[in-house]
């Protein structure tokens, strides 16, 4: 079996997903605040961004794998070719396939609740969620390792994952703690905090999709034609 992966009409498909997801989550957003009572509301949950195991936090589960899968595929043609950043190929799938992990389970809210309780964190203020602490020194950690990675990377692709991980981050970190202030300070029902977030995810959200055309753009250009192939015959 021959499996053909068109960029262009991947990051179209994934482009009218998050289109669909958005409005869903807008208009949701708005009858929530017309209604303002949430005991009568409790549909949102299958559709706001801010809630996990629910149609968006699934898309950018599977989104998030699949980069992890481009990333395997990459891997291993670099380990047969003894590329000098092989390790970092690998590295970068493993790390995505605990993001994708993360995503559908909400580990980084446990990992929070527990370094809350164990009072680990001063839990107030742009620290309101708690996990941004250890996430961010690992952050750091991955960004003084891959450095050398990025910028050995074609001009194109090192822009593109560049400009992924900027906007992504911006998300996950930047707009998180701006929120975690918000809702520390007025709570979670606010018009603001319900912006922020919805910010917050489509810029996870986005910048997946920027990360996952330059992935296959790259395997376009520098990875050997990949085929996919079942055979049930027994030797």
């Amino acid at each position: 079996m021959e499996l053909s992966l068109n960029p262009k009409r991947i990051v179209q498909t994934m482009l009218g997903i998050i289109a669909l997801l958005t409005i869903l989550h807008v208009t949701q957003l708005v009858i929530f605040f017309q209604i303002d009572d949430p005991e009568v509301f409790d549909f949102i949950d299958l559709i706001d961004f801010d809630y996990e195991a629910n149609l968006p936090s699934f898309y950018s589960s599977t989104s998030i794998l699949f980069c992890a899968s481009l990333l395997w595929i990459i891997g291993i043609q670099k380990r047969r070719e003894q590329d000098t950043f092989k390790n970092h190929w690998i590295g970068l799938a493993i790390i995505f396939t605990f993001l994708s992990i993360d995503e559908a389970i909400a580990l980084h809210e446990s990992i929070g609740d527990i370094m809350e309780q164990q009072q680990w964190v001063n839990a107030e203020g742009f620290l309101y969620f708690a996990w941004v602490v250890p996430y961010g020194i690992l952050l750091t950690l991955f960004a003084l390792a891959y450095l050398k990675f990025v910028f050995m990377l074609p001009q194109q692709t090192m822009i593109s994952f560049i400009f992924a991980g900027v906007l992504f981050i911006s998300g996950a970190v930047g707009i998180e703690i701006i929120s975690a202030q918000e809702a520390d300070i007025h709570g979670t029902d606010t018009v603001l905090y319900s912006v922020l977030y919805t910010v917050e995810e489509l810029c996870e959200m986005l910048g997946i999709v920027i990360f996952c055309y330059a992935l296959l753009c790259y395997i376009e250009l520098h990875i050997e034609h990949v085929q996919f192939r079942i055979n049930s015959k027994q030797s």
